[in-house]
């Protein structure tokens, strides 16, 4: 659904938008993006676990190999 401000001709430079209106168009342009960010977190703290557990194995092989 289109906000009220979505409908509104944002190019037209007779144009005003209120303080509502410029509330609404900021919450709009944000959108998920608390979302977007926690699930880019996620995946970024799955991928150093990973990597971590790697680094780890290889130390061990090679300490393991050393002997």
């Amino acid at each position: 659904m289109l906000s009220s401000v979505s409908r509104r001709n944002l190019a037209d430079p007779d144009y005003e938008p209120t303080d509502e209106d410029l509330v609404e168009l900021a919450h709009e342009a944000f959108a998920g993006v608390r979302e977007a960010n926690e699930a880019a977190l996620t995946r970024m703290r799955a991928a150093i676990a990973t990597e971590r557990r790697a680094a780890q194995e290889r130390m061990r092989a090679r300490g393991a190999s050393q002997t």
